[in-house]
């Protein structure tokens, strides 16, 4: 097979850290790989991939930067009659699948990292997010989720508002036996958490600074290393400036040390498909300490980690945080969790993903009877 699929996120950063083990399983299957985002410094890993195409920078939900973006995204639509296009961040899939010209739509895969709703959420946000999602659904070949609740909430639509074929994927896949086996970092007798992810709103690291501050009354030498970039870059390093006790690092190749190392992860994320720093910190048998949101539900149910509910402020975290480092969930607890989404569970499925999109694309998409994998 010697076919040509283009891949679509918001910027580089994402299709890095979201589909390492993807991009690896897709060139095996013979596919030549072009990937569209904005460029950031993760763009040269892209390039030892495939081929790199600048997208505008990271739209807002403004209409300039919305156009803009759609703008950009038809012109690749017309630069080549595409095999596959995969789709992910939610907004680019949402612009793509507006502007791509139908013989596109018909060979485009929509990986949903995570919707942007999720149960119980009834804002205004969410229900408009539902709204556009359900018009959207059927302008493509095929989505596949990342999330037990995403699946469930998709493959309840009715068959005419979904696509042809409805995926479920083990997440994104991750080297358990790299974390599981990882050095524990040195870090001189003084012992941290640990904050990974990008630094904006949704994930919320200003709560985990604000956790850590309140449990030094209890933990006094306790540290924060945050490890991540994003719009609260800024506003971290300000607050580092005035707190020793917090160390901030752009990036981290050396995640298995620091993950393995920390005596807990905080994932305050407010909505998360399926948190790769979780699963990694489950492998490596680090307590994870999570605000409840789909992923964590999944990951951490049944004493796997510790959930707090969305409203709980942080003088619950800490009070949370200084129990779950004094009584860690069981480690083969969480290691056999972390192994259902080891690359074990995700190479076949994402194989498999493809294979099926490619054999439907060969025979017509609008042919294809309508297929779910779970």
């Amino acid at each position: 097979m010697d076919s040509r699929m283009l891949v679509i996120s918001t910027v580089a950063r994402d299709l890095v850290m979201q589909g390492p083990a993807a991009w690896q399983i897709a060139r095996e299957q013979g596919l030549r790989l072009t990937f569209a985002a904005a460029q950031d410094g993760w763009s040269e890993r892209l390039t030892a991939l495939g081929t790199f195409v600048p997208l505008p920078a990271p739209p807002s939900l403004g209409p300039a930067a919305l156009v803009r973006l759609g703008r950009a995204l038809a012109r690749l639509g017309e630069a080549e009659d595409w095999d596959l296009v995969q789709v992910q961040a939610p907004v680019a899939a949402a612009v793509w699948r507006l502007v791509a010209p139908e013989r596109l739509r018909r060979r485009t895969l929509y990986v949903a990292h995570g919707f942007p709703f999720q149960d119980g959420d009834r804002s205004l946000a969410s229900a408009a997010s539902r709204t556009v999602e359900r018009f959207l659904a059927p302008r493509s070949l095929a989505v596949a989720t990342v999330s037990r609740e995403d699946h469930a909430w998709f493959s309840a639509l009715p068959p005419h508002r979904r696509p042809a074929i409805v995926w479920s994927l083990p997440g994104a896949g991750v080297d358990v036996h790299r974390f599981r086996d990882a050095p524990r970092r040195a870090h001189a007798g003084v012992p941290y958490v640990l904050f990974c992810g990008d630094l904006d709103a949704n994930t919320d690291p200003l709560l985990a600074v604000e956790t850590v501050e309140r449990a030094h009354v209890s933990l006094p030498g306790l540290r924060l290393v945050v490890i991540g970039e994003g719009p609260l870059r800024g506003r971290l390093e300000e607050l580092a400036r005035a707190r020793p006790w917090l160390t901030l690092i752009d990036r981290a190749d050396t995640m298995p040390a620091w993950v393995a190392g920390a005596g807990a992860v905080l994932a305050p994320s407010r909505r998360e498909g399926m948190a790769e720093t979780v699963v990694q910190a489950l492998a490596a048998g680090t307590p994870v300490l999570a605000r409840a949101n789909r992923g964590s539900r999944e990951l951490l149910g049944d004493g796997a980690g510790m959930i707090l509910p969305a409203s709980a402020g942080a003088a619950r975290w800490a009070a949370a945080l200084e129990a779950l480092l004094r009584q860690p969930p069981d480690p083969a607890l969480m290691l056999d969790r972390a192994m259902a989404y080891d690359l074990t569970a995700f190479r076949p499925a994402y194989a498999g993903l493809l294979a099926t999109c490619l054999e439907a694309t060969s025979r017509g998409s609008g042919q294809t009877e309508a297929l779910s994998a779970t």
